[in-house]
């Protein structure tokens, strides 16, 4: 079926900026989506498939960031402008960030 969705699991919006352990390549990278399996992002830069990314997501200013393992899984070049929407699945989170997601989508946010 032609755009069938193929998430596990369901995703909210979030666009919150984004930090990487790998140098700059996350400057001006927000998310744009999140789900407790993966993170969608806009980055100016395009990053190569199946690159892993150790990142950084602070989901609201007055929680600890959730930090995580992730592996790009696809990435598009945008319509309407120079960056790339970039798809990343977890491959590792640590529990103490999973409850923090969990609670995320708990709120609703």
């Amino acid at each position: 079926m032609v755009g069938q969705e193929k998430r596990k699991t369901p995703r909210l919006d979030c666009r919150v900026p984004i930090m990487c352990r790998r140098g700059s390549l996350f400057d001006q990278t927000q998310t744009m989506d999140i789900s407790q399996g993966g993170v969608g992002l806009l980055s100016p830069k395009f990053i190569p498939l199946d690159t892993n990314l150790i990142v950084e997501i602070a989901l609201t200013p007055e929680a600890e960031p959730v930090l995580a393992v992730g592996r790009v899984r696809w990435i598009q070049k945008s319509n309407y402008s120079d960056s790339y929407r970039v798809g990343m699945n977890f491959t590792d989170i640590a529990a103490d960030s999973k409850r923090r997601l969990a609670g995320y989508f708990d709120r609703g946010f």
